[in-house]
């Protein structure tokens, strides 16, 4: 595969992730940008193994992804999925921006039984006890002033973190009832104060950080807590890893590209011919679907017969995410998938 070399354009282009849109799962190419330490041949490839393991990640959603042996192999050898590449620069870095193969890296994941994750970013309640405290505190003392500084760099480095594994973190308000859920002094019974807390947020998850030990005493670093981590004290990058690894499972595909299933699915809410025109544009789009045919029309909705790669639940985790689309319906009505169309639609 021909690979273009474009060296530096004087561009001002801010350093992002990747993006969650939709239909993430299925790009034909995704765009990786990454500081590089020269223009150099060695600075260049070693950026580009940079950003192949970034997006193994990302595109896999899991943290581990990248002890694979096959994938070990393949980050050896990173040019075989990159289509094109260029230099920028921003505030006096370079950045290199590497475009990959969509269907290459796709498949890797895939031969590998490694998931694909569908581009939507889950949300996690943050909770810095170190925040809360300060609420209470006066910070023109020279120690609680350190500590309000170190709990804001624990706080930026976990929204780093967390912007990396594509986790959105959700801060609670601290009001009245937020504090009634919380034991600011006994962080070991936190659990069940955290829970009801990221209940009332809507939240599955919660990441708790401290700056301090059980005695109030400043730690060289921060360490967290999670649901997911067996509630043991870990690292801040370790406990976002986990979570991110447990939440970003009902995001993720596994998709065995030679396997088929044939399913049943009606869509409620179709009163016109462009409602009908909305679901051919929504089958034909949709990387799972191999083929479909209209069943059954009737007042109450459409039933089609689809040929899909995979299975129902992995057409269920696109489905739910396409705004044409209200929330999963089905009851046992002999389909597989019931949906109602948007009404907007």
């Amino acid at each position: 595969m021909k690979i273009i070399y474009l060296f530096i354009v004087l561009l001002m282009i801010p350093l992002n992730h990747l993006s969650a849109d939709e239909g993430y799962a299925f790009k034909e190419f995704y765009e990786v940008k990454v500081s590089l330490q020269g223009t150099d041949r060695p600075s260049i490839e070693d950026g580009m193994q940079k950003a192949f393991e970034e997006l193994m990640i990302n595109l896999s959603g899991l943290s581990d992804s990248l002890e694979n042996k096959e994938i070990k192999k393949a980050l050896t050898q990173p040019q075989k999925y990159v289509t094109q590449y260029r230099l920028n620069s921003d505030d006096k870095k370079v950045l290199g921006v590497f475009s990959f193969d969509g269907d290459l890296v796709r498949g890797l994941l895939s031969k590998n039984s490694l998931p694909i994750w569908i581009g939507i970013k889950p949300k996690a309640l943050l909770f810095l006890p170190c925040v809360s405290k300060s609420l209470f505190l006066d910070i023109n003392n020279e120690i609680e002033s350190k500590k309000n500084t170190l709990c804001q760099e624990t706080k930026n480095k976990l929204l780093e973190i967390g912007a990396i594994r594509n986790v959105v973190f959700i801060e609670p308000a601290l009001d009245f009832l937020d504090l009634n859920y919380i034991d600011l002094y006994q962080p070991q019974s936190e659990n069940e104060h955290l829970k009801k807390l990221a209940n009332r947020y809507g939240l599955d998850g919660w990441v708790a950080c401290y700056i301090e030990d059980q005695f109030g005493i400043v730690t060289e670093e921060s360490y967290c807590l999670s649901p997911f981590s067996k509630l043991k004290r870990t690292s801040l990058e370790d406990t976002v890893n986990i979570l991110a690894d447990e939440l970003n499972k009902d995001f993720q595909l596994n998709i065995d590209p030679d396997i088929r299933n044939e399913i049943t699915l009606k869509v409620e809410g179709i009163n016109n011919y462009q409602s009908l025109a909305s679901l051919d544009n929504l089958f034909t789009s949709n990387a799972l679907v191999v083929s479909y045919s209209l069943s059954s029309l009737s007042s109450n909705g459409a039933t089609y017969l689809l040929i899909i790669r995979g299975g129902v639940s992995d057409l269920r985790k696109l489905m739910n995410v396409n705004p044409i689309l209200g929330k999963d319906i089905t009851k046992d009505l002999g389909v597989d998938l019931q949906y109602r169309l948007n009404s907007k639609i």
